[in-house]
């Protein structure tokens, strides 16, 4: 029988199984050679991307103003005139 998988690639990221748990790390480029840099367990990552999803942080549109007292550029319209 084969063995089961215990390594998945997700793009730039991969998901590694150890005694029934999973780990994820990222795929790196240094000097031309990949590296796997370690994240966190997987678990840890979904628990954190839950929070930042309910706290609005996370899915919000590009197009949304940023957050503080400074208006935001938008379009062509914020831009300065071009003094000659």
């Amino acid at each position: 029988m084969a063995d089961k998988q215990r390594r998945y690639k997700f793009g730039e990221y991969i998901l590694r199984e150890r005694k029934g748990r999973y780990y994820v790390y990222k795929l790196e480029t240094i000097n031309g050679e990949v590296k796997e840099r370690y994240v966190a367990p997987l678990i840890d990552v979904v628990e954190t991307y839950i929070k930042l999803k309910e706290s609005g942080s996370v899915g919000v549109s590009p197009t949304v103003r940023p957050p503080g007292f400074e208006p935001g550029i938008t379009g062509l319209g914020g831009r300065r005139p071009n003094p000659d």
